[in-house]
């Protein structure tokens, strides 16, 4: 399913594609908020509006450092990073811990960090294990320069890029769940939840690739943000216009490449949250923003392709639909995070 997601102002977009090297943003004529994103099945789409309960409507938070696309290191070899992350003076902690960022908030002012998750901590294996690192796995990757959006029920596509309403995934019956449909599982090796990202049933797209590790549908990924495990089951238009540097009749939200773009560099990664019902279009919507890290060709986020399987779990749901602001995981922008 094809993800939409919300866009910053085209002023603030400037000022980040002019960080990362990728000239003006003169071509983002798509720079208008609108909110939502959805994913896409492999079936031929068709046109469709802009959707609602988007990610990062809010903005983006954090200032920008270093420069964008994959800074990827493979299991074994020696971590290194050739630009920097997101300015946080404060680590975000989903467990319980306390939270600080010092991050800007394009549109709505300090993001604060996140809230504590307050739930139980539960750990795929080895809880002491590095939360950021491969830990000598073969075939895994560490990704930065991540865009981090999020979908759910509501802001999925059907069988058409309009239609919403849905919990269909382009890659279905693969991991250790076999998944029928977009689930939020616990988010533990064995129980992962559902991710979208490039897939190749997009006309002009390819899988996304960085540090010698291609993510192609049923590869595990974990998400350091919240501490959870994902797979890698679903379609995003968006994510693959952006690697691909360009603008897919269908993809309302993304604007026009920058000028300079460079193909296979931006990453992005589309994350399920909720039930696989209809939901409250607010409650999701914030959520969604709320745990948005980066922007359209200005990803900030760091995730694990392909990792072990003794990183630490949280076990608290990321939302659950019921409760206060639909049991969201967080309460906040978050905006940026720490990985460690």
């Amino acid at each position: 399913m094809i993800r939409r997601f919300s866009i910053l102002a085209p002023l603030a977009l400037a000022l980040a594609l002019g960080q990362f090297g990728c000239g003006s943003s003169s071509d983002d004529s798509g720079g208008g908020t609108s909110s939502g994103a959805t994913s896409s099945t492999g079936a031929t789409s068709s046109t469709g509006g802009v959707t609602s309960g988007g990610a990062h409507s809010g903005g983006s938070a954090g200032t920008i450092s270093g420069s964008a696309g994959a800074i990827a290191v493979a299991a074994g070899g020696t971590s290194a990073s050739s630009g920097g992350n997101s300015g946080v003076a404060g680590e975000s902690s989903v467990g319980g811990g306390s939270t600080g960022s010092a991050g800007k908030s394009s549109t709505g002012g300090a993001s604060g960090g996140t809230s504590s998750a307050g739930g139980s901590t539960g750990t795929g294996g080895n809880a002491s294990s590095d939360a950021c690192g491969c830990n000598g796995k073969s075939g895994c990757a560490l990704w930065t320069d991540v865009f981090m959006t999020w979908y759910g029920f509501n802001d999925n596509s059907c069988d058409t890029e309009s239609q919403h309403g849905c919990n269909n995934i382009a890659d279905p019956g693969l991991g250790p769940k076999k998944h029928q449909g977009a689930t939020e599982g616990t988010g533990t090796y064995d129980d992962p939840i559902t991710a979208a990202a490039s897939d190749t049933g997009d006309s002009g797209h390819s899988y996304e690739a960085s540090g010698g590790v291609t993510l192609t549908p049923g590869t595990i990924i974990y998400n350091p943000e919240v501490k959870k495990y994902f797979i890698f089951e679903d379609s995003c238009l968006e994510c693959g216009d952006e690697y691909a540097c360009k603008l897919s009749s269908d993809d309302t939200d993304d604007p026009n490449p920058p000028s300079g773009c460079q193909k296979n560099k931006y990453l992005h990664i589309d994350f399920w949250m909720g039930p696989s019902t209809s939901q409250d279009d607010t409650d999701l919507e914030d959520c969604e923003d709320n745990s948005t890290i980066g922007d359209t060709y200005a990803g900030t986020g760091t995730v694990i392709v392909n990792p072990p399987s003794d990183l630490p779990v949280v076990t608290t749901p990321l939302y659950t639909g019921t409760g206060s602001k639909g049991g969201c995981w967080t309460s906040k922008e978050v905006g940026s995070f720490t990985c460690q």
